[in-house]
């Protein structure tokens, strides 16, 4: 696939569900009357940049989708293509700079015709991995041509009439797929009514795509009388996303993945690293990212014994020795922040924040109850070191004034403190892009703050983002380039007069290799990787 052939999104969320979490025991149907009865749910293989670090956890969303439907009596099996064939990394045809990691076609196919699937559910949450996910789609109408096929994620919500062109692919969800699957399948199996099933799209008897835009998100949070509607600092504590189970781990390869070592963050002190959510959403609205968009532009949160309840069982159970935090930032909420890192004392084992963390949500005490609780390490997303660029171009609400304090306090609780940095934004909004001088400006000034290792990414127009809306709108990307390519690896923002988009890319990888050449770190990795990735 291509940028131009996305086409446009085209609706916009609202609405609220018909149906709550409260309502399903009731409406849910017997195991036994089920048509559609048999889910695979497929992580599909992985097309990366050479210089990439191949970074392999087991993901998440298929594993909360997975624990819903089991609560529900659904027969599931989950297969991770990419892990599963980790090793197995095979050259792009005609691009020699791109790698596919994954099983091959006739272990896939395995796997199908074993399982025998009612129905197959894909992630596809990276536009990069599009023609992969499509890819699984020809093997499953091949194998297993009866079965209902279906794709979630931030891919798919953004472009399902794009995704629907395939007439491999049934139905597309648009965003938070635990409650939506059910609800689907239940409405398959002739239990739901159509217009119960909201936030999905799919074609109807005449081939006509249908789109219910909807965005149910799951909470168990309804604050009554003089609350409602309202911001309470008791709301922290409240727990919206308790409903939802743990990840369904024993459909994992758990062992696969402490095999690879291959963490978000690639430099660890654990070797059985858990990984979770304490959250979803982000109130920020940075032009690059989708994450706002994405959870309906709110917070929400698990309670504290939530959380903890399942770092405990993942130590107890597969003898977890680390866990990470993928939030799209943990202080979001600074309050319930500070309870959860006090209770992360009494589990005893190290953390980090690999995704990232906010420092417009941080302060010294903050960092103070994240050392004492475990965290040998955390991520900044600075993105740049230059006010205006963060400003007029990357909208982050952030201060560069006090961040140089909040980033030396961290190294001086012992912490290892890593930064994001992004690099070649273009003009938006009628400001000027940015300047080869501000993008080394933002060089200097990781090398002033005392970061102890940093990340430099080529600004990357990813789906969803306001940057890809404005690299459209202004010709800045050819519509031409293939999706695989939109990675922070690459430089495919091309500003005439300005610069050019390999030359980002370049200065991205020099940065990279000048910056993290010469740190020493904190602590002993547990994989040693290719002086060559980045």
């Amino acid at each position: 696939m291509t940028i131009g052939s996305l086409g446009s999104t085209e609706f916009a969320l609202h609405g609220k569900p018909a149906i709550r979490w409260g309502d399903l025991p009731q409406r849910v149907g017997k195991k036994a009357s089920r048509r559609y009865q048999k889910v695979l749910l497929l992580n599909p293989s992985a097309t990366l940049f050479r210089h990439d670090l191949p970074r392999c956890t087991y993901p998440l969303g298929l594993g909360y989708i997975a624990a819903v439907l089991e609560k529900y009596d659904y027969e599931v099996k989950i297969l991770d293509v990419f892990a599963e064939g980790y090793y197995n990394a095979q050259p792009v045809d005609g691009d020699e700079q791109f790698l596919r990691y994954g099983l091959s076609d006739d272990d896939i196919v395995k796997v199908i015709k074993e399982f025998a699937p009612d129905v197959i559910g894909i992630s596809s949450i990276f536009s990069n991995q599009a023609d992969n996910v499509h890819h699984l789609l020809k093997l499953a109408d091949l194998v297993a041509p009866e079965a209902v096929t279906s794709i979630g994620g931030a891919h798919a919500r953004y472009f399902p009439k794009a995704c629907l062109d395939d007439p491999n692919l049934d139905a597309v969800f648009l965003g938070e797929g635990e409650m939506t699957f059910l609800l689907w399948l239940e409405h398959l199996n002739g239990n739901v009514r159509e217009d119960e099933v909201h936030g999905i799209a799919w074609r109807d008897r005449d081939g006509k795509i249908q789109i219910k835009p909807e965005l149910p998100l799951i909470s168990s949070m309804r604050p009554e009388g003089p609350e409602q509607g309202k911001s309470s600092p008791m709301l922290s504590m409240a727990g919206e996303l308790d409903h939802i189970p743990f990840p369904a781990w024993h459909h994992y390869n758990m062992e696969k993945y402490f095999e690879i070592k291959a963490y978000q963050s690639p430099y660890t002190v654990g070797s059985r690293v858990g990984q979770l959510y304490t959250s979803r959403g982000c109130t920020a609205h940075c032009t690059f990212c989708t994450t706002t968009h994405f959870w309906g532009q709110k917070l929400r949160r698990r309670s504290v014994d939530n959380v903890v309840n399942e770092v405990l069982r993942l130590r107890d159970e597969y003898g977890i020795d680390e866990f990470h935090i993928q939030d799209d930032n943990i202080t979001n909420d600074m309050d319930h922040a500070r309870e959860l890192f006090r209770a992360f004392k009494e589990v005893g084992l190290p953390w980090a924040t690999p995704q990232g963390t906010a420092l417009w949500r941080m302060d010294e005490e903050l960092l103070d109850l994240m050392a004492e609780s475990g965290a040998y390490q955390v991520t900044f997303a600075i993105e740049s070191g230059v006010q205006r660029v963060l400003k007029d171009l990357i909208k982050k609400p952030l201060n560069l004034g006090r961040t140089s304090h909040l980033i030396k306090y961290a190294r001086s609780l012992g912490m290892h403190v890593h930064g994001f940095f992004i690099i070649g934004m273009p003009p938006m909004f009628g400001n000027a892009g940015e300047s080869i001088e501000e993008m080394q400006a933002s060089y200097d000034y990781a090398e002033e703050s005392g970061f102890s290792s940093a990340s430099f990414f080529a600004a990357s127009p990813i789906v969803g983002s306001e940057l890809l809306r404005e690299c459209i709108r202004q010709g800045f990307v050819d519509p031409e380039e293939s999706l695989y390519r939109m990675t922070y690896k690459q430089g495919i923002i091309n500003v005439p007069g300005l610069w050019d988009g390999e030359e980002i890319a370049e200065l991205a990888a020099k940065f990279n290799r000048d910056f993290n050449a010469r740190r020493d770190r904190d602590y002993t990795p547990q994989k040693q990787w290719n002086a060559n990735q980045y």
